[in-house]
């Protein structure tokens, strides 16, 4: 299927919100919450991750 994410996060959710939370920088923040959010199955497809993040 077009567009779904097939990718292995080796950190825990409970890791990369406590990166999230301790991160500064805008840009790495919003890689942190994507990894997150894939890492919770939040978001299943490029697509919907693309507007989360309100990018094309």
């Amino acid at each position: 299927m077009a567009g779904v994410i097939k990718i292995e996060i080796a950190e825990s959710a409970q890791e990369l919100k406590k990166q999230l939370n301790f991160s500064q920088n805008s840009e790495v923040k919003e890689r942190i919450q994507v990894l997150y959010w894939l890492k919770t199955n939040q978001v299943r497809s490029t697509g919907a991750l693309a507007s989360l993040i309100g990018k094309h």
